[in-house]
Formats: C-alpha cells, sequence, structure tokens
C-alpha cells in the first residue's frame, strides 16, 4: 500500500532500512540515480553516495532524534553526478522508525547559484567598506610616517629611537601596501600580475605555513588530481585565499584535529552570471573541509557579508576578502555546511596557457 503511494509522488523517493540498505525506491528516484531499481533495491546506500556525504550526518541525527528533518541545499553528489544540490526531507516511518523514508526534488539552476548572487552583493557592499578604509587609514598612515621621518633626521646620534623610527616607517608601508590590495580589489578592473600557477605547489604552501602556526595540531589529508590543469590567478591574492579558510578550518576542526584539502576537475560547474549572461564553465575546482561543529543554519546564507562571523572575537571580515578577490579572478566560492561536515568550494575558469 506505502509502495503504491509513494510510486505516485513526483519526486523522487526511496527508503533505507536499519542497516541503510534501500528496500524501496520509486521510478522518478530511478531516474534520479540513473540505475533500475532491480539494481538499487538491496544496494547499501553508500553505494550510491560517498560514506563520508553530509546525507551520512543528516541520517544519523534523524535515526537518533526519531524526528524528520528538511535540508535546503543538501549535497547528494557522486560519481554520475558530481556537485548536485538537493531539497531534501528525511523522516522515520512512523510505525517503524528504523526505516527513513527520503523524499528529493532537485535545487533549479538559479536556486543552485543563488549563492553566487549573493557574493555579488557581497562585492558592491564590500566596495563601500573598502572606500572608507582608504579616507580614514590612508591619511593618517601619510601622517604618521612623516612625523617618523622627521624625528629620525632629528635624532640621528640615538640608535634605538632610529630603530624605533624605522619599524614605523616599515610597518606603516606594510599596511598601505596592503590598502593598495584592497583598493585594486574594490575597483573592477582586472587584477594585475596575474600568472599560470600550480594550484598544488600553492596548496602545499599553505599546509606548511598553517602546519607552523595557527594549525600546528592538526592532521592535513590531501586528496590532489595530478591532472588538474593550471590556475590562472594572483599568487599573492590565492595565498591570502587559502590561509584564510585553512585558518577557519583550524579553528572550527578543534573538536576532530583534522582537515581535507581537495582538487578534481568539475566538468559540470556552470555558471550564467556573467557580463553577457552567457553560461560559464567553472570545472577547476578546491576544496577545503573541516569536520568541526559546522556553521548554523542562520548565518550559512550571509556567511560572505562584511562584519559577519560565527566566531565570538571574529571581526567578519576575512570570508568577505576571500569572496571578493575570487570574484575578481573570475572564480566562485560556495559553503555547504552541516553538524560534522564544513566544505568551502572554490571553481575557476579553464584557461588556456598560450
Amino acid at each position: 500500500m506505502i509502495n503504491s503511494i509513494l510510486n505516485e509522488l513526483r519526486t523522487p523517493v526511496f527508503l533505507v532500512n536499519k542497516n541503510n540498505d534501500i528496500v524501496y525506491i520509486n521510478s522518478i528516484g530511478e531516474e534520479f540515480f540513473g540505475h533500475s531499481a532491480n539494481l538499487i533495491i538491496g544496494s547499501s546506500l553508500y553505494d550510491l553516495i560517498p560514506e563520508d556525504s553530509p546525507v551520512s550526518i543528516l541520517l544519523k541525527r534523524v535515526r537518533k532524534s526519531k524526528q524528520g528533518l528538511t535540508e535546503e541545499s543538501l549535497d547528494f553528489s557522486n560519481i554520475n553526478f558530481p556537485n548536485r544540490k538537493v531539497r531534501a526531507h528525511i523522516v522515520p516511518l512512523s510505525f517503524d522508525s528504523n526505516q527513513i523514508i527520503f523524499q528529493l526534488s532537485e535545487l533549479t539552476v538559479s536556486e543552485m547559484f543563488q549563492s553566487q548572487r549573493i557574493n555579488s552583493k557581497i562585492s558592491k557592499s564590500f566596495s563601500s567598506m573598502v572606500d572608507m578604509l582608504m579616507h580614514e587609514l590612508k591619511n593618517p598612515l601619510a601622517g604618521i610616517k612623516g612625523a617618523s621621518q622627521l624625528i629620525e633626521s632629528d635624532l640621528n646620534s640615538d640608535k634605538n629611537v632610529k630603530d624605533l623610527t624605522s619599524l614605523i616607517n616599515i610597518e606603516s608601508d606594510r599596511i598601505v601596501s596592503l590598502l593598495n590590495r584592497m583598493e585594486q580589489i574594490n575597483n573592477n578592473d582586472v587584477i594585475k600580475d596575474q600568472e599560470f600557477l600550480n594550484v598544488h605547489e600553492i596548496l602545499n604552501h599553505c599546509k606548511r605555513v598553517a602546519q607552523n602556526s595557527f594549525g600546528s595540531n592538526i592532521k592535513y589529508i590531501v586528496s590532489f588530481d595530478p591532472s588538474l590543469p593550471h590556475i590562472y590567478a594572483n599568487k599573492d591574492l590565492l595565498i591570502q585565499i587559502f590561509l584564510n579558510l585553512l585558518k577557519n578550518a583550524c579553528e572550527a576542526a578543534s573538536n576532530t584535529d583534522k582537515i581535507k584539502i581537495k582538487t578534481s576537475f568539475n566538468s559540470d560547474k556552470k555558471i550564467s552570471f556573467s557580463h553577457e549572461e552567457v553560461p560559464t564553465s567553472l570545472p577547476l575546482q578546491i576544496e577545503i573541509i573541516d569536520y568541526g561543529s559546522g556553521i548554523t543554519k542562520s548565518l550559512l546564507p550571509n556567511i560572505f557579508d562584511p562584519f559577519i562571523s560565527s566566531k565570538k572575537e571574529g571581526k567578519g571580515l576575512g570570508l568577505s576578502i576571500v569572496a571578493s578577490g575570487l570574484n575578481d579572478m573570475g572564480a566562485v566560492i560556495d559553503v555547504m555546511s552541516s553538524p560534522g561536515l564544513t566544505n568551502f568550494i572554490i571553481n575557476f575558469p579553464l584557461k588556456k596557457n598560450k
């Protein structure tokens, strides 16, 4: 009786038992997975999706609480359908809570790339913040540096004072350099000094920095696609972006002490938010994955906004800089998060090295 009812639903539906074996799937579900019911029924759910998928975490939560839940944007990727997102209802049967029903609906293209629209809006608000920083910080810095140079010329014989004024000059120059880079990001011009880079060399460098500083207690799992083409990007900005994401991941992974860095070629990743509104392929994919507590649902839609942070002492600028910098290099960033797994996914376009 229940099978005939479920088969009438026009969305993919399947049922798993206490061992996570699939015991029923409707005809739309067969189309969703690209296999017939004869092949699917009796197989494990993890024959269709990776065992470390966020689906596994949600399934455990439903079994433990014996209550259903709805996830608006759940990664349901597998080998045949990479980077697939769905809206999922996961509910235990009322008469047998060991059996769990999955009802899925694939997100539309506009829903899948809603985060990219958000990032575009973020870029504008971030630009306003940078303008304010330029005005408020550059002029005072010029005054500080000028004053230190005057002090240094009047006190040539005092080595300690000269050392201190020299330090003021160096640090002032460093801040100006940082602000200039932010100002460049703020302009809608193409970032200068881009080159073809081996992203694995950049990631290994950032991993070494993390291992020798903020992430010395973390185990790093590396899964690189050695055939991945070079990425066209600004080296310094790319290092800044990866270090920012790794630092966040290290802080989130304090309970598990484990982070995964992954690269892959994802030919299905496309966006249609270029100036010409023509779908653009972004197949060069980098993922930074931590297995911490996750980002709360209330923060997730706005996580790339300036001044939004889940950290107690956080200022909410790091991910804004990440999103804005990637946007200006022609790349996009997305995030999927649930308790036990957070995945930041960066996608770059494939450009030919002439």
